[in-house]
């Protein structure tokens, strides 16, 4: 049958490349190599296989010039979907992303089923700062497979820098189901989901509102429950549930989580991920000055890392809900438009009204100082000054470690410059 034929071409082609799949099992790149290479210049039966395993070897061990030229060498003699591919993964791991997404974006317009070129144009997106288009792409992905549970969790990941985040809930529910009880179940997917159904049902009293919370409470239970012996899983679920209730005006509720997760941790040694959730329920309880003190120790902590300075930074210039967080960002939209358009006092009032939604956001608070600079000077009008002190005033809690930091200084200079009478 021809079943049977095509598991015997299958057995005696596995017999006759066992000795190279051994050797990467072992991790012994460069001996694969060597017998991939052996095999393609004794014109093997296999060597289409021995190419694309050898040009991935090459890349697993940093060699991408020799993966590219084989690559390079396939698709000068013909159009080869796989060798198309390399490139794109190749090109992505030599910073060459544009050209990347272009080799993807032909793999996928004529071979729609081949998924890794989803996620490499994934990748080619994201580092191109497309972060719309890589939410779209990868979507495209998991309708066609959406069973893998990391792909799930990263379109969750884009969704939230896009601030879509009824979509990140979609792929994120979806992310713990389907991990559930295998290898790919982790906290961080429920701590995740949780997040997004907290920023969800914040302030909505709707019968949808509540489903939600209940959702919500419901997932993070869960996550206590199964990662029991995580500490850091544990706290943050607690501390998000807190949030939960709170966002409900479940106050009583919401208060004896909170301080049950105040047992649990020790403020004085926060890590990062812990000290960041403590803080954002900390602000969502109105305890401003001290979700302030946990960020700004935390940053002299990880002045080294700029990956966590940033989420630092973002929570400390917007530590408002979700909704607010959004109609603050439409009206920095609005100011920047009315900027380039040379209307600058317009520009003012729209950054002032998106300062009045989120107060402490640097950026903001420095967009409008700056406009006002610009404004004084070409209309001679100093009206406008007393708010840009305001506004610097407002950013008097910003750490050395704050990456607006400098630019706060250099404008507190001019200011002062600007508001001292000459003699």
């Amino acid at each position: 049958t021809v079943l049977e034929q095509r598991l015997g071409q299958l057995l005696a082609q596995q017999k006759n490349l066992k000795a190279i799949n051994k050797e990467i099992d072992l991790e012994n790149y460069s001996k694969a190599i060597s017998i991939c290479q052996e095999k393609i210049e004794t014109g093997s039966r296999y060597k289409s296989w021995c190419l694309q395993t050898l040009a991935q070897l090459y890349t697993r061990v940093g060699d991408n010039a020799q993966a590219e030229k084989i690559y390079s060498d396939i698709l000068n003699n013909r159009n080869v979907p796989w060798a198309k591919l390399g490139m794109g993964q190749v090109l992505n791991l030599e910073q060459k992303y544009q050209e990347a997404k272009d080799y993807f974006q032909d793999v996928i317009t004529h071979n729609p089923n081949l998924i890794e070129a989803y996620d490499g144009m994934t990748e080619s997106c994201e580092r191109l700062g497309q972060h719309k288009q890589a939410q779209s792409v990868l979507q495209e992905a998991v309708a066609l497979s959406p069973r893998l549970v990391t792909r799930q969790k990263k379109l969750g990941d884009i969704c939230l820098k896009n601030n879509d985040v009824e979509a990140a809930t979609d792929a994120l529910r979806k992310a713990v189901s389907y991990g559930e009880n295998s290898v790919h179940e982790s906290p961080e997917h429920y701590l995740a989901l949780g997040r997004c159904l907290s920023d969800l049902s914040t302030g909505d009293k709707t019968d949808s509102g509540k489903a939600l919370a209940k959702e919500g409470v419901t997932v993070l239970e869960k996550a206590s429950d199964r990662f029991s012996h995580d500490e850091t899983a544990s706290i943050s679920a607690t501390l998000i549930e807190a949030r939960i209730y709170r966002g409900q005006d479940q106050n009583e509720r919401a208060e004896d989580t909170l301080h049950k997760a105040e047992c649990l941790l020790e403020e004085s040694e926060l890590d990062a991920s812990i000290g960041l959730e403590f803080a954002k329920t900390l602000y969502a309880f109105n305890q401003e000055a001290r979700a302030q003190e946990v960020l700004v120790k935390l940053s002299e902590r990880y002045n080294d890392n700029p990956e966590i300075l940033s989420q630092i930074e973002a929570l400390m210039d917007e530590p408002e809900d979700l909704a607010t967080r959004l109609k603050a960002k439409e009206l920095n939209k609005t100011a920047i438009k009315q900027v380039d358009q040379g209307e600058l006092p317009e520009a003012i009032d729209s950054f002032t009204s998106a300062i009045a939604l989120t107060p402490r956001h640097a950026a903001l608070n420095l967009n409008l100082v700056q406009v006002i600079v610009k404004h004084t000077k070409t209309s001679g009008d100093t009206s406008k000054l007393k708010l840009a002190e305001e506004a610097i005033q407002r950013l008097s809690h910003i750490p050395e470690q704050h990456h607006q930091f400098k630019r706060l200084s250099h404008f507190k200079q001019l200011l002062s410059k600007m508001t001292t009478p000459t003699e």
